[in-house]
């Protein structure tokens, strides 16, 4: 069982007098799903002698038992696989009662039991560890759930047996996730070591990390790997290949700490099974390892308590009222129609090029902006042929001419090659020179899209195929662009969600969705422009505030702060207007020149104005990253 982690937090995140909605909203960078998803839980509860705060409590525990039941309690389907007691303990009834429970019948004194302690400053301590009837476990016993579904193989006591579960469910096309403990590593770190090699998604705390990889800092993973560390107070950290996402943990009042470390792999992989972001599935996770162990055992995994959300930021809340008055405009406004990304700067429908000049582009689409003096100071204008273009524009205008002069160079193999020179050259403007603010940003971007793509094997026909194989091809879509640089980094998945959006509604008709899926939020910024002077969002806190209106470069917190708020204002807007969210996305762009950065609103122009709470003084967060 893995050491169980210890959310807690310097600051306090609060989700008080949160004024938000009639319903309980989810944050999330997922589609939205018409189905429950479906985890495979492989490992063995078990009966265990707890000792911290000076008491002795005899409680259900085991890595499976609460990996499966936060599962459940994010809202999968969980089947677990492992040792059946008869007659069925009291203590594992209630989780009996939840979960689908197959394997060999056992007797109750048969089951893994350990016995451990906790110390104060967060020392664990395991007087006893007794494996019982796990090994008894057999790959026979799991049942078919095919290519595409997810599981996860607890850290047996024997590595071994866990490393031959990960391996034959992988070869059946299972999205394999592990997790690991310190003594088992200390007495077999090579096999750990392939177990981690075996995992799509591998979970571990801060120690065991340094057993494994040396220091936190030096984790990495091969393209299309994912791995998981929980850091007790400091929350977690989400490596993605080499790219790495740091969450922070909410503060709470810790009675008992078992089954935290095990609460945040159930429930971040049944939120990566639902569609989100492996850091968004990290920051529910995170949130409900807080609220374990604020109990005894498992009991905080079996309330009926709705599951606690991932914290907001106090600093930026959502108005209700106008957030429901501003999706009923949009109900309605001609302007919510999905764009067909065809005419000019684009590929004529059935071009050839089309699919790498779209997914090699979309990677570029961030950073139309110049500061100065840490403030903003005016958006990206360039000529090309004698015409003035304004940022997107202008990058769309520039691939086409690309796709026209070298168009094996959009490829995933010519991106993956690409000199900062050469980028430029392809990116020049009448006078010769690249114009893109962010400057070699974007070529290194276009490298870790061609790379990862090269090292996942894909090209993008044969990316959309396979997600075109699935019963949820959005879904899976996502999925894979979260192991391809360019498009992984973004927890909030802008770009993703736009390329997304661009495929499914050309001519072509390149991706399609699955009943009830439709694309994230696609939040750039103009559109946290539009929900800030909108007032579908408020900044409360002065300090932001008074940033957003002097246009002050920001931190990256205080921009996810914002960013944040605005991706769960634009899909309660979805939701409650009914239009699809290419739909929502296009009136929030078309809005750009409604409510543009350098000069007054044209307000008797804009659908929205008649909910518009016109702060006009206020701006979207200066800051740059490489996500929009």
């Amino acid at each position: 069982m893995a050491r169980p982690a210890r959310p807690r937090a310097s600051r306090r995140i609060s989700r008080e007098a949160d004024p938000v909605a009639p319903r309980q909203p989810r944050l999330t960078s997922g589609p939205r799903l018409a189905v429950r998803p479906r985890l495979l839980v492989v490992g063995s509860p078990s009966l265990d002698l707890l000792h911290f705060g000076g008491r002795s409590v005899r409680s259900a525990g085991g890595a499976g038992l609460y990996t499966a039941l936060a599962a459940q309690r994010a809202g999968a389907e969980v089947t677990v696989v492992a040792p059946r007691p008869d007659p069925m303990p009291p203590e594992l009834e209630p989780a009996d009662r939840l979960l689908d429970w197959r394997g060999p019948r056992v007797p109750p004194d048969a089951l893994p039991h350990f016995e451990i302690e906790y110390l104060p400053g967060g020392e664990t301590v395991y007087h006893q560890a007794v494996r019982g009837s796990e090994g008894d476990i057999r790959f026979g016993d799991v049942p078919d759930v095919g290519p595409g579904a997810y599981a996860y193989v607890v850290p047996l006591l024997d590595p071994e047996l866990q490393l031959g579960f990960a391996r034959r469910l992988s070869e059946a096309g299972v999205r394999v996730g592990c997790g690991t403990y310190a003594p088992g590593i200390r007495a077999h770190r090579e096999v750990v070591a392939r177990v981690v090699e075996a995992s799509h998604y591998f979970f571990c705390n801060e120690e065991e990390a340094g057993l494994l990889f040396g220091s936190i800092d030096e984790v990495g993973v091969a393209p299309g790997r994912v791995v998981f560390v929980t850091r007790g107070a400091r929350g977690a950290r989400v490596v993605l290949g080499d790219r790495s996402i740091d969450i922070a943990a909410p503060t709470v009042d810790e009675l008992d700490p078992t089954g935290a470390g095990d609460t945040f792999c159930g429930t971040a992989l049944a939120r990566i099974a639902a569609g989100d972001h492996p850091a968004i599935a990290a920051r529910g996770a995170v949130a409900c390892a807080a609220r374990t162990v604020t109990a005894v055992g498992p009991a905080a995994l079996l309330s009926d308590d709705a599951p606690p959300l991932a914290p907001r930021d106090d600093r930026v809340r959502l108005d209700p009222d106008r957030i429901r008055r501003v999706a009923e405009i949009i109900a309605s406004a001609p302007e919510a129609t999905a764009f067909d990304f065809t005419g000019p700067p684009f590929p004529e429908p059935g071009d050839p090029v089309a699919l790498n000049f779209f997914l090699a582009g979309t990677v570029q689409q961030f950073g139309f902006w110049h500061a100065r003096g840490g403030r903003y100071e005016v958006p990206m204008i360039a000529s090309m042929g004698g015409r003035a273009l304004k940022g997107s524009d202008y990058l769309w205008a520039a691939f086409r001419r690309w796709a026209a002069e070298a168009p094996d160079e959009l490829a995933p193999a010519g991106q993956a090659t690409l000199a900062d020179a050469d980028f430029d050259h392809r990116l020049r403007d009448d006078d010769g020179r690249n114009p893109l603010p962010a400057g070699s940003l974007h070529p290194a971007c276009a490298r870790a899209y061609g790379r990862d793509m090269l090292a996942l094997g894909l090209t993008p026909a044969s990316l959309l195929a396979e997600a075109d194989a699935t019963e949820r091809p959005l879904a899976r879509f996502l999925s894979l662009l979260d192991q391809v640089g360019g498009y992984k980094e973004d927890a909030w998945r802008k770009k993703s969600a736009l390329l997304a959006a661009i495929l499914s509604q050309r001519p072509e008709r390149f991706l399609r969705f699955g009943e009830g899926e439709d694309v994230p939020p696609i939040v750039d910024y103009h559109c946290q422009r539009s929900c800030l002077r909108l007032g579908v969002v408020t900044v409360v806190d002065e300090a932001l505030a008074a940033k957003l209106a002097n246009r002050e470069v920001v931190s990256r917190e205080e921009e996810d702060a914002v960013r944040a708020a605005c991706c769960e204002a634009v899909e309660e807007i979805r939701r409650l207007s009914g239009q699809p969210m290419g739909a929502v996305d296009w009136f929030f762009f078309q809005n750009r020149t409604r409510c543009p950065e350098m000069s007054e609103p044209d307000c008797p122009a804009c659908p929205a104005d008649a909910a518009c709470a016109h702060r006009t003084e206020l701006f979207q967060p200066v800051f740059r990253t490489t996500a929009y």
